[in-house]
């Protein structure tokens, strides 16, 4: 009895040991024990009003979100860990509460009012004053009819482990009460791309966008009809890409809306399906750049003639000139007034480079995207009548979600019903 009680005791000993370890290695965790972010809403909001939102603080190297709302303008979170954070707001507002927060800006209101804040980014250690609160300001805007939905931008593996990328699509989505027609709009690739960071300076502060590549619907104005609460999906190819033998985590992209054929590019663009409208080209920084080619491509839907986007002046990205201008890599500058909607994305794991692509009026931040994930905007509520009406507050990191793929189950067109994006 002697021996088993002493070797209990070591047990026990052992497990105390192993406890403080675990305890010590908990206190090792440095963190700012209260981080305040005040919101200031837009300047022709009333003064007695306030911010009553969600606010969110995101790791920039790890990507891992914290989320608070406002109380009387003021987010509060505690026990922040070291790091270097992004800070941003947003909300989407009824006109009926626009109307209630801002009664005289709010009169001819009858849509959706997106606020949302600039992006800040702070840095906590053991010198930082939070004494003060970090403040954001906000910026409002009636909410965007068409919107970019889902993005699959980045493929994935066939049954060989092999990358297979020519089923890349992108959804838009009618977000309002009436019909949209999609005809004569555009279609563009923001430089760079989701593992990338502008070399251009006021990517976020200006109110330029800066595009790679763009493209066309087709249609003299009224051709291309999309209904409240439908979408229409762009194909990089209209095809059935589901091969039993071959790939099966892929998407039946057969009943597209439109695709982007090139003929001869027979690597990226297989096949031309008649039954689907083709896409014109209307911009490429060179001869061998073609539109839905680039993984993790950013999108922009804008809206401008053809002559008007030819008029936009190019510009050379910053030290790409190394052997020379004709070398050199060249964007057209287009006016970010002329954005419909633009999504921002980066890639899982490459959050630490914050790129950023878009003026903050467009996108405060970015989505994440991944290879054989797709990107869904959230469900933000859902009409009496049914129609789902999406979240739209100029913010990605709030309004989509990255969902993996599991046998292309995530992959159905047109498909609104995953539980990931439903109301919270």
């Amino acid at each position: 009895m002697k021996a088993f009680s002493k070797i209990l005791a070591i047990a026990a000993a052992m497990a105390g040991c192993v406890f403080a370890a675990s305890c010590d290695k908990t206190e090792e965790i440095k963190a700012v024990p209260e981080v305040k972010v005040h919101v200031t809403l837009p300047a022709d909001f009333p003064s007695a009003a306030a911010y009553t939102g969600e606010v969110i603080l995101t790791d920039r190297t790890t990507g891992e979100s914290q989320k608070a709302n406002a109380v009387a303008g003021t987010a509060t979170f505690t026990k922040v860990p070291y790091g270097i954070y992004s800070v941003s707001a947003a909300q989407v507002l009824t006109s009926a509460e626009f109307k209630a927060l801002a009664p005289e800006l709010g009169k001819s209101v009858t849509s959706d009012v997106a606020l949302n804040s600039n992006t800040l980014a702070i840095t906590l250690t053991a010198e930082s004053d939070v004494t003060v609160p970090f403040n954001v300001n906000m910026t409002w805007n009636i909410a965007s009819s068409l919107l970019i939905s889902r993005i699959y931008n980045f493929g994935t593996l066939n049954l060989a482990s092999k990358a297979y990328s020519n089923d890349k699509f992108i959804e838009i989505y009618n977000n309002s009460a009436e019909t949209q027609y999609i005809d004569g709009l555009g279609i563009a690739e923001v430089y760079p791309s989701a593992v990338g960071k502008s070399a251009f300076t006021d990517v976020t502060s200006g109110e330029n966008v800066y595009i790679i590549t763009a493209a066309m619907f087709p249609g003299s104005g009224k051709d291309y009809p999309v209904e409240p609460g439908k979408s229409i999906v762009l194909a990089q190819n209209a095809m059935n890409h589901i091969k039993a033998d071959v790939i099966t985590n892929t998407a039946d992209l057969s009943g597209a809306d439109f695709e982007c054929y090139v003929e001869g590019a027979t690597s990226q663009f297989p096949a031309d399906n008649a039954n689907v409208p083709n896409m014109k080209t209307v911009f490429t920084y060179s001869q061998y750049t073609r539109f839905f080619v680039t993984n993790g491509a950013i999108y922009a839907l804008f809206k401008m003639s053809e002559a008007d986007l030819e008029a936009c002046p190019k510009e050379m990205v910053p030290g790409s000139d190394a052997y020379g201008a004709a070398y050199a890599t060249w964007c057209k500058k287009i006016p970010a007034s002329c954005v419909i909607d633009g999504v921002d994305l980066i890639r899982e794991g490459y959050e630490s480079r914050g790129g950023r692509h878009f003026p903050d009026a467009i996108d405060a931040s970015n989505a994440v995207i991944n290879q054989k994930n797709i990107t869904l905007r959230k469900i933000l509520y859902v009409t009496e009548d049914g129609r789902a009406v999406l979240q739209d507050t100029n913010n990605s990191a709030n309004d989509f979600v990255k969902v993996e793929s599991v046998d292309g189950n995530a992959l159905k067109i047109r498909d609104y019903s995953n539980s990931e994006i439903q109301p919270k």
